[in-house]
């Protein structure tokens, strides 16, 4: 029972909402108790739903692991290494209906500084099929980078580009993906490309909260990434699979310098921006933390407006200590939406 309201939970996108999507759930439960019955059990376990779950999957989480291969068998993104002016995004696909559930992929961006060939002086030119709000945070974050960047762009173009968005991107989610991969481009510093990124950023360079942040880092350990970076505000939303935490850990940030200490490659010229960055951080220190994975104990779940459910082996909500730091819209086809 607890693992059937976690997985409610789960695709409700937070810990105190269950979805609507009964229909779906419903099936969910007859798979479980199918997998049961197969091996002979009385009673329907908590592994029995978690390979229910990988069995009867959404039309959403199947469109979602297409377009994941699809990028793997072209080498769409890298989950090695490191690159300069390219990163791995995290964007959320859901159907037609508002009450779709989320299916994360990885959305690869690659940026490039060139001169400019106008007199006007340099722009920034994005390509992808952008939607409206998209467009909208690439002039946003244009305000931080021009704030910030150590190389004067006066006379340089700025190119990003959107990796296999055939079908177009809406929302600002890739906000700190963009600045990320724009200042790799401008100052060659390699970014770290066994991570994936999401997270809105307003002019300041504060981090704001997304949507679908559970489908997101599920899509980032599918596709092997190591580490996550996700807005600190998203931490109650995070209602991954306690697998997950094995192979990937997942940074909570605040600001774009936040964001910076975990995405570049250390160097002379990552610390002079880290340095430059420190006002936007609480009393000139790192604000980035580590989000602790949840312990299995004996617990509520708290749902608003349903009676707390008292069983074996819950999982408690996921809860977060200091750490301190060293270092949709909608989408109608297999194209990332990040929100």
């Amino acid at each position: 029972m607890a693992e059937i309201i976690r997985e409610a939970q789960r695709r409700a996108g937070s810990k105190g909402k269950l979805t609507l999507r009964f229909r779906e759930l419903g099936g969910l439960v007859r798979v479980a108790g199918d997998v049961a019955v197969a091996r002979s059990a009385k009673v329907v376990t908590r592994e029995d739903v978690e390979i229910a779950r990988n069995t009867a999957k959404s039309l959403e989480n199947q469109i979602a692991d297409r377009v994941v291969e699809s990028h793997k068998n072209y080498n769409l993104f890298k989950s090695e290494g490191s690159s300069v002016g390219m990163i791995n995004g995290l964007a959320a696909l859901n159907g037609s209906s508002s009450m779709s559930e989320f299916a994360g992929v990885v959305l690869p961006i690659v940026a490039e500084v060139a001169p400019s060939q106008t007199k006007k002086g340099g722009k920034i030119i994005a390509t992808g099929k952008l939607g409206e709000i998209a467009k909208e945070s690439v002039e946003n974050i244009s305000a931080v980078i021009k704030k910030y960047t150590m190389t004067d762009i006066t006379d340089s173009d700025i190119h990003i580009q959107f990796i296999g968005t055939y079908e177009g991107v809406e929302g600002d989610s890739a906000s700190i993906t963009i600045t990320t991969a724009v200042i790799s481009a401008m100052e060659g510093i390699p970014i770290d490309q066994t991570m994936a990124m999401t997270g809105s950023l307003n002019v300041r360079g504060k981090v704001l909260p997304v949507g679908g942040i559970t489908a997101k880092l599920e899509a980032a350990a599918e596709a092997g990434m190591k580490r996550a970076i996700i807005p600190k505000e998203n931490e109650k939303d995070v209602m991954i699979q306690a697998r997950y935490y094995d192979r990937m850990e997942i940074i909570l940030v605040e600001n774009l310098r936040d964001v910076l200490e975990y995405a570049l490659k250390d160097g002379d010229k990552k610390d002079q921006y880290l340095k430059k960055l420190l006002p936007l951080t609480e009393n000139g220190k790192s604000t980035a933390r580590k989000l602790v994975p949840p312990a299995i104990s004996e617990d509520r779940i708290r749902v608003k407006g349903v009676p707390s459910v008292h069983t074996e082996n819950m999982i408690s909500q996921t809860s977060s200590e200091e750490v301190p730091v060293m270092k949709s819209d909608k989408v109608k086809d297999p194209g990332p939406a990040p929100l």
